[in-house]
C-alpha cells in the first residue's frame, strides 16, 4: 500500500486507506464547476454520489426549494401543463441504472494514440491543477488560450448511478403529443454565455471562430424516438436519495447511452416541437466533423463501446511474475456489453475474459482475466468490448472536438522476477 493512501484510521471498514475523493476545478468565485471521479479507486457498479463527476456548461443556478419547484410542458401537444415535483412523483415511476459519461472524457487519448512520441499519456491518477473559466462576460475580449491546457481534464469524467423518476414518454402521452411532433426541447434553469475556451481546449487550438449566442439557457433538442424510450426519464432521485443540487435537483433528464451533455439538469421547460431546434450545445458544440469548417458536422448522440483497465496500469509497474487478475469495466451507448477480449502481447492474440452478469443494460459491467506470466519483460495489455448490437471497440473516429473517445488504450507493464 502506497504512502499516499495512508490515513491512519479505520475508514468505513478499510484500515489505513483513504476514501476516494473527487478532483475538483473551480471558477473565479470558488465554486466547483468540474470534478473528476476517482474511477480507479472505486469498487462495484454504482459510483457513490460524492464521488460522481461534475460538469457544468453554463452558470450553475441557485438552488430551488422542492416545494417551490415546477416546470412547464407546452408546444405540439393537446394540453399544456405545469408540473410541481409532488405532481410529477404521483405518476408511474421507473428506476434506471446507467453510466453517464462526459462527451470529452479521455479526449486526450485521441492524440496520444495517433502520435505517442509527442503526446504524453494521460493519467487518471494525476490530480490536475484547478482552473477557472468564464461563464458570463459582458465584453468582447477573448480569453487567453493556453495550448498546454488542452485535454488537461480529459479523464475521470464518467460515473454510474441509480436514477428514479418517471418516463418522459408518460408525461408526454398524458399531454397528448400531436403527430407533428419531431423533437422535445428540454431547457434548464442554468444560463450564461457559452465559454469559447471549452471549444478551444477541446480542439487544441484557437485559430477559428466560435459562435457567440450571448447569454442563453442550457437546452437540448431530443429526437422523438429517444424521448419516447421508456428508459429516458425525468429523475428526482440519485443513488437512493433526492438529487443533490450540483447534480441537477430538483429534476433532471436521464438519457441512457447518450453522452452526459444530453442529461439536462435543473429542468425548467419542456417544449414539444415540429422541428429540430437550433440548440447551441448540439449545433455548434458536441458535434463531429473533420475540422471547425467542416460543412457536414453532425450532432453527437450515443456513446461508443468502451473498456477501462483498472489493473494493472502503467503506474503499477513493476509487478512480479506469477498470476495476476487483469480486471476492469466496460460499457456501451447502445445497450449491453456481451463480450470482453484481452491481449497481453500488444494485440497479436486475444482471449475471452470473464464477464460478470448484470441485469442493467445501461450500466457498465465488471470483467476479469486470469493472466499467468512466467517471463520477466515489458508487456502491452489491451482490452476490447463488443456490445449487443455487434459493435466492436473502437467505434468513434477522430473528430475535431475530440469527443466520445472509445479507443483501445494499451497498458504498458513491466514484469520482474
Amino acid at each position: 500500500m502506497g504512502e499516499d493512501e495512508l490515513e491512519g484510521d479505520w475508514i468505513h471498514g478499510w484500515p489505513d486507506r483513504k476514501r476516494a475523493e473527487l478532483m475538483p476545478s473551480r471558477d473565479a468565485e470558488g465554486r466547483v464547476i468540474m470534478a473528476r471521479s476517482p474511477v480507479l479507486d472505486l469498487e462495484g457498479l454504482i459510483t457513490p454520489t460524492d464521488a460522481s463527476y461534475i460538469v457544468t456548461q453554463l452558470e450553475m443556478p441557485d438552488p430551488i426549494h422542492p416545494d417551490d419547484y415546477s416546470f412547464s410542458l407546452f408546444g405540439e401537444i393537446e394540453n399544456a401543463v405545469e408540473y410541481s415535483l409532488e405532481e410529477l412523483r404521483r405518476l408511474p415511476g421507473r428506476t434506471v441504472r446507467a453510466v453517464t459519461e462526459c462527451a470529452g472524457d479521455d479526449a486526450a487519448f485521441f492524440d496520444y494514440l495517433q502520435d505517442r512520441s509527442n503526446n504524453p499519456k494521460p493519467s487518471l491518477r494525476v490530480k490536475q491543477e484547478e482552473f477557472g473559466t468564464w461563464r458570463r462576460i459582458d465584453t468582447e475580449e477573448q480569453p487567453e488560450f493556453d495550448p498546454s491546457a488542452a485535454g488537461m481534464l480529459a479523464t475521470g469524467l464518467v460515473s454510474a448511478g441509480e436514477w428514479i423518476g418517471v418516463p418522459l414518454s408518460e408525461v408526454l402521452q398524458r399531454a397528448g403529443v400531436k403527430d407533428s411532433a419531431v423533437a422535445i426541447r428540454v431547457e434548464g434553469f442554468d444560463e450564461g454565455r457559452p465559454d469559447p475556451m471549452l471549444q478551444f481546449l477541446s480542439v487544441g487550438r484557437d485559430d477559428f471562430e466560435v459562435v457567440d449566442p450571448g447569454i442563453i439557457n442550457y437546452d437540448k433538442g431530443l429526437p422523438m424516438d429517444k424521448a419516447m424510450d421508456p428508459d429516458t426519464i425525468l429523475a428526482w432521485s440519485h443513488n437512493g436519495e433526492y438529487l443533490q443540487h450540483v447534480h441537477g435537483a430538483p429534476v433532471r433528464l436521464i438519457v441512457p447511452g447518450w453522452a452526459g451533455n444530453w442529461w439536462v439538469k435543473w429542468i425548467h421547460k419542456i417544449e414539444v416541437m415540429d422541428h429540430m431546434p437550433d440548440c447551441y450545445h448540439q449545433t455548434h458544440y458536441f458535434v463531429s466533423g473533420k475540422s471547425p469548417d467542416d460543412p457536414e458536422k453532425k450532432m453527437m448522440t450515443a456513446l461508443g463501446v468502451k473498456t477501462l483497465i483498472k489493473y494493472p496500469r502503467d503506474e503499477d509497474s513493476p509487478i512480479k511474475t506469477g498470476v495476476h487478475s487483469i480486471r476492469g469495466m466496460a460499457w456501451s451507448g447502445e445497450g449491453e456489453v456481451v463480450r470482453i477480449e484481452v491481449s497481453t502481447d500488444g494485440g497479436e492474440s486475444w482471449a475471452g475474459a470473464h464477464v460478470e452478469y448484470s441485469p442493467d443494460k445501461w450500466l457498465w459491467i465488471r470483467w476479469s482475466y486470469l493472466w499467468e506470466v512466467d517471463a520477466p519483460g515489458a508487456y502491452s495489455i489491451l482490452a476490447r468490448a463488443t456490445d449487443e448490437q455487434g459493435r466492436v471497440q473502437p467505434q468513434t473516429e477522430w473528430n475535431f472536438q475530440r469527443k466520445h473517445f472509445d479507443g483501445i488504450v494499451p497498458m504498458d507493464v513491466v514484469v520482474e522476477a
